[in-house]
Order: C-alpha cells, then sequence, then structure tokens
C-alpha cells in the first residue's frame, strides 16, 4: 500500500512540474506580446507625429502639412479653413493633384516656416518692447506752469 501511495505521488509531483513548465512558457509568450503589442501602439497613440509635407503639382507650392493645405485651399473643397476634413475632402475632388514633397522640397519648406515663426516672434518682441518704452516715458510739465499766489 505505501508503494501504491508513493507511486501516486511520484505521478502528481511529474504532473505538477509539467504543469509549472507549461505555465512558465506560457508566461514568456504573454511576455513576448505584451512588449510588441506596446510598441505598436507607442506608434499608433503615443508615438512622435511627424508632419508631411504636401507639394500642389498644379501650381508647384510647397506646403508644411496636409492641415496646411486645407486651410489655404478651403474655398476650392467648398468649405472653411476651420474644417479640419478640408484636406480629405480636397484630395477626394482632385486626386492627383496632391505629392508627397521630396526630403529637399520638405527642408526647404520647413526652413521657411522657421523663418517665419522666428521674424513673427521678433516683430512681436519689438511691439511688445515698444510699448513698454511709451508707457516709460512720462510727458513733460508744461511750460509756463502755475506758480502760487
Amino acid at each position: 500500500m505505501e508503494d501504491d501511495v508513493k507511486g501516486r505521488l511520484d505521478a502528481q509531483d511529474k504532473t505538477i512540474g509539467e504543469l509549472i513548465d507549461v505555465v512558465q512558457g506560457l508566461g514568456d509568450r504573454v511576455e513576448k506580446l505584451e512588449k510588441t503589442a506596446v510598441k505598436k501602439k507607442a506608434g499608433l497613440f503615443g508615438g512622435k507625429r511627424e508632419r508631411t509635407a504636401i507639394k500642389d503639382t498644379t501650381t508647384g507650392k510647397l506646403y508644411i502639412s496636409k492641415a496646411a493645405v486645407g486651410k489655404a485651399l478651403a474655398e476650392e473643397a467648398g468649405t472653411t479653413p476651420d474644417d479640419h476634413f478640408a484636406w480629405y475632402k480636397l484630395l477626394a475632388k482632385f486626386p492627383d493633384r496632391f505629392v508627397e514633397a521630396s526630403p529637399e522640397e520638405k527642408a526647404k519648406i520647413e526652413a521657411e516656416v522657421a523663418a517665419a515663426m522666428e521674424k513673427e516672434i521678433a516683430d512681436a518682441n519689438a511691439k511688445i518692447a515698444a510699448e513698454e518704452a511709451a508707457k516709460a516715458v512720462k510727458p513733460a510739465a508744461p511750460a509756463g506752469g502755475k506758480k502760487g499766489k
């Protein structure tokens, strides 16, 4: 009888050992899946979003992004510049008109936009400085002021 009990315990130990191996293997697979899921998710929602520079083949004009095209050409799409779907409406209306700009063109338009932003900031700073200077200058007392009698 002792041999029978000992045999059953050995069989149970072997089965438990096999189950532990299976569970560890499944844990490894889950870990790998989680890592790949995180990578994919980061690209979709948490990753860096980059602008796609667009070239209008009809006019040859470069735009910094699809949104900029939508805002600039909203009337042609039959919408307003505030419409977030203006780009898609333009693309549907003129499917062959717009292409992705080449890397050289993208660098050129990014440099132009950066220069325009720097100029706008410099102009705003100059305006603020002029307003502060105007406030700092007090008007002079009028000549021939009243004297006490």
